[in-house]
Order: C-alpha cells, then structure tokens, then sequence
C-alpha cells in the first residue's frame, strides 16, 4: 500500500483537528452571558441540557464516545446563574432562559436542525426549546427525566414548601439559576404540562431502575414507582423507545456509560438518515 505524500498527511491531520476543535465562548444574550462549550464537527449539532443545578461540566465522561461515533458538533452550556453564566435577577424566568438560549445559538451560527439530550429537569427546558423550534428538532434521548406525569403541580409544590430558609439561602448564594426555578417549580411544572415534547419527535427515554426517595421532601416509595411507570408511559408512546438501565440511579451514565452513548449514537445516525 502507498503511503501518502508528508504534505498531504499533514494537511488532513490539520483539517481534522480543525473539524473536532472545542469553542469555549460567552455569548451575550442581551443583560448577561450564557456560557458555551462545543466541540465542533459536521451534520446537525447535538445540544445538551443538564438537570436542575447541573452546568455543562456534567456531561464531559460521555462527549469524546459521542462525538468520535457520530462526527457531531456537541454543544453543551451553563444555564443562567449557574457554572460560568451570568445571571440578570430582574428579569431571569424559565421562558425568558430557553429564549436567550435560542437567541445564542443564533449568535454562534445555529439555526437549523438540533438534536437533544437531556437529563432530569433538562427535559423541560428541552421540551419548550422544542416548541420554540418546531420541525427543527430530529430526535431526542431523555435520561431519567422530569416528566409533566410525575413533576406535577402538587409535586412541585411540595418540593418548593420542604425547602428551609437555610437551605434557601445556601442556593441563593451557590446555585443561583437553580434558586430562581424553585422559586417558580409549581408555575413551571404548570405551564409545561402541556408543552412537553411532541410525541411526532423520534425519542429514547433511559430510566434509572434505582430509586431511592428523598425523606426531606416528602418524597415516599410510592413516589418512585410513579416516576418510573410515568417513564415508561412516555417511552412506549409512538415513536419511542424505553430503555431501562440496570443498576443505575439518577445520573445513570454514572454507572453505565455505555448503555447512554450507545442510545445516543444510535438514535442520532438513525435521524441523521431520515432527514438527509
């Protein structure tokens, strides 16, 4: 076999590290900055979007796997008020979030296709990031999420009402995004129960199958029986797949990596040739 010309080898190598180089930007969003990882490459850009309190540094284990199977540009980010984001208290909602999200995707050159990955409480803001992006959304891969089934009205009531001041304040001060959501969880919880993710969108929903309920907020074994059931309602819906991870608990990737990227690639070649 013919080994290729120096210059040559040296001109790919060159262009695929270019492909596959990581941005790492703060994007002004009109009162603040919201703060971006990605790690570029071709086809449409998988986003990510971590659970209540979580910022972008939650997802490092899995990127390489992903983004060395599918070629993709991985963009993950930190919510308002949390990792390196900046915040503006006076005007921060749940809305107004996924619409600066929006409007630094745009800013970064995003502003065709997406496919989503979320975790726990990440699936609501996928969902309305969903609605806001109707027919650009291929295909998504939920991980032990929130659902409008299990986060309820009630349920959510009774989270923000278990909270000390204590314990208010810690948040505040640490978790300041994460402050502003508990703040409205009953109005959130409310508002997108009726606008979780449409069911003509191709979606994997992984589940945790350990749970264990958190005494301070009230939470019962009965609680976590619901919350899976609600899983497996939403994953055996048309269009898609319910995978239950063994031996997992909430972050499950934690404990099974593998079973999280497989589901991932898999679901996102799958897509890819769909809308190709």
């Amino acid at each position: 076999m013919k080994t290729l010309p120096l210059f040559l080898f040296i001109l790919i190598l060159n262009f695929s590290h270019a492909r596959s180089q990581t941005v790492d930007s703060l994007v002004n969003v009109g009162s603040h900055q919201l703060h971006f990882k990605i790690l570029q490459g071709n086809g449409f850009p998988i986003l990510f979007e971590s659970g209540n309190g979580d910022d972008s540094a939650v997802w490092k284990p899995l990127l390489q796997d992903i983004h060395k199977e599918t070629g993709a540009t991985l963009i993950t980010y930190d919510r308002a008020g949390l990792g390196k984001s900046g915040i503006d208290t006076t005007k921060v909602s749940f809305k107004q979030e996924v619409k600066n999200l929006k409007k630094a995707l745009q800013k970064l050159g995003y502003t065709n296709n997406y496919f989503l990955v979320a975790h726990s409480f990440g699936s609501f803001y996928a969902s309305e990031f969903s609605q806001r992006n109707k027919g650009k959304i291929t295909g998504a891969v939920f991980i032990d999420v929130a659902t409008p089934c299990a986060l309820s009205v009630e349920y959510a009531t009774k989270v923000k009402q278990s909270i000390s001041e204590k314990n208010w304040a810690l948040i505040q001060q640490h978790k300041t995004g994460l402050y502003y959501v508990l703040k409205k969880f009953p109005q959130i919880a409310e508002y997108m129960s009726k606008r979780f993710l449409s069911h003509s969108i191709p979606l994997t929903v992984i589940a945790a199958d350990i749970r264990t309920p958190t005494k301070e907020i009230g939470e019962t074994e009965q609680d976590m029986i619901h919350m899976t059931n609600c899983l497996k309602e939403l994953g055996s819906l048309t269009n898609h797949k319910y995978v239950l991870a063994t031996n997992t608990e909430h972050k499950v990737w934690k404990k099974d990596p593998k079973i999280v990227t497989k589901e991932i690639i898999e679901l996102y070649k799958k897509t890819l040739i769909t809308n190709n």
